[in-house]
């Protein structure tokens, strides 16, 4: 008897639920994807730089993956004015050397949402509202140029109340609930889930979001508040839990011959009440077509204390003494009738954990010079810095520029699917190597290049493909 992998059998069973309710509800298919190919100055795949200590980098020319995410989404009725909705959202990323890449999905959405609430329950306060619950990708804000995400407290499964005219503004509310789990990428091959839970699920902490966005305090610029509370919700008592790694193993107790790597089954213990509460807040300004110049500008300020994280989430079981802010600027411009657009961002970051202090800072832009609206020319300059009081090796430091040319559907910044050709330069010193693996590839970076370990710059080269939809 043939047997399917549980990846199989959910594409199955969704395939059978979308062709039994598609005569009844219109699906519709969205997503995002990114894929490219290249090498290095130093030959073989493509080669990405990250900095030893920060939390982003400039991503032009700077991605070694191929990721994707796969949206459903169905507008399943109206009930008296109240519209319901249905998200599923499927994602995966891969190495990006073949053809036949196997992978395992993560099922990053599913959840239901009321539009207009107000309306279906006769109550004029919430017109307009909406109410959801599920698995979501909530209130998501980034630095697209970056990859950061700055606010994006959707690390579990919850419900919200979102978009209540307040009068100043539309006031949100969400709970989710994290637990505390393994770590992601940890070998699944023994069986189980990735990550799985550790001690039963016995530790956890309830996220409560809140947000009042929208309030106009000049022409054309609005400021949005936040208060994200991590609070503990813990069992009483230890618990035990089995964890997979993969471990180098002397097999043969012959120092000639190298150890060979194995997966080994863990069994740790946990105090279950191990854990603090956290609290973040998010102050923004956004100013729409600043100078005149289209687009918009954000100045952002962000505060986070313990077991609360400056992205928004909480951290299930952390009984780290944690203190950080974020100050950043984010720009992107697009002036009407002329043949140009950009972004800029410059910010910094501080960290203090256990009385050891880390800083970073970082500037950078995106200029593109649209030669019609299929053509451009494109460039991306971005410089960061590092430094931890916790060790010696002074500050680190990597400037990376990327040029190279797009086609795309559009003149927009943010027009896709976008073909790229680029070449990428970088450069760090002597702190950033030996504070860890400045270049990197495949899925997420994860992956050291040896091959630059007594270099102090490198040039990479390739193309991409970047869309959604």
């Amino acid at each position: 008897m043939r047997t399917r992998s549980l990846p199989q059998v959910a594409a199955v069973a969704l395939g059978v639920l979308l062709a039994g309710t598609a005569a009844a509800v219109p699906v519709d298919f969205g997503g995002y994807f990114r894929s490219g190919a290249g090498s290095s100055s130093e030959g073989g795949k493509e080669v990405c730089y990250r900095l030893p200590g920060s939390v982003l980098w400039f991503r032009l020319g700077n991605e070694c993956d191929t990721y994707a995410d796969l949206v459903f989404r169905s507008t399943l009725g109206q009930v008296d004015g109240t519209t319901f909705k249905s998200t599923f959202r499927f994602s995966y990323g891969t190495q990006g050397i073949a053809n036949w890449e196997q992978t395992s999905p993560s099922f990053r959405e599913v959840f239901v949402e009321a539009q207009d609430i107000g309306a279906g329950m006769g109550l004029p306060a919430l017109e307009g509202a909406s109410l959801w619950a599920g698995k979501r990708f909530y209130g998501n804000r980034d630095i697209h140029m970056l990859d950061y995400g700055f606010w994006e407290p959707n690390q579990g499964v919850g419900f919200g109340l979102e978009n209540v005219d307040a009068g100043i503004g539309k006031f949100s509310y969400a709970l989710m609930r994290i637990g505390d789990f393994t770590g992601y990428g940890i070998n699944p091959s023994l069986g189980g889930f990735n990550p799985d839970l550790i001690g039963g699920g016995s530790r956890t902490v309830s996220v409560h979001d809140f947000r009042l966005e929208g309030i106009e305090t000049n022409p054309g610029g609005k400021v949005s508040l936040g208060l994200d509370l991590s609070l503990k919700n813990n069992r009483d008592g230890r618990s035990t839990y089995t964890v997979d790694t993969v471990q180098p193993i002397d097999i043969d107790n012959d120092p000639a011959t190298p150890p060979v790597n194995v997966v080994v089954r863990e069994t740790r213990s946990i105090d279950n009440q191990a854990g603090r509460n956290g609290l973040g807040l998010h102050v923004q300004h956004t100013q729409d077509d600043l100078f005149g110049l289209g687009g918009f500008n954000q100045v952002v300020l962000k505060v986070a204390k313990n077991a609360m994280t400056l992205r928004g989430w909480g951290i299930a079981g952390s009984t780290e003494k944690r203190t950080e802010w974020l100050l950043f600027d984010h720009w992107v411009i697009e002036p009407k009738g002329m043949p140009v657009t950009a972004s800029f961002t410059a910010g910094t970051r501080q960290a203090k954990v256990e009385g050891v202090t880390n800083k970073e800072v970082w500037i950078g832009a995106r200029p593109q010079y649209h030669l019609n609206n299929v053509w451009s020319l494109m460039s991306e300059l971005g410089y960061q810095q590092a430094r931890s009081d916790g060790d010696t090796l002074g500050t680190r430091k990597l400037a990376k520029a990327t040029v190279g040319t797009q086609f795309s559907m559009g003149r927009s910044l943010w027009a896709r699917p976008a073909i790229r050709f680029f070449v990428t330069y970088a450069k760090w010193n002597n702190a950033a190597a030996r504070a860890g693996t400045v270049t990197c590839t495949g899925r997420d970076c994860n992956t050291p290049v040896d091959a630059f370990g007594d270099k102090r710059s490198g040039v990479s080269y390739g193309m991409q493909v970047e869309g959604w939809f």
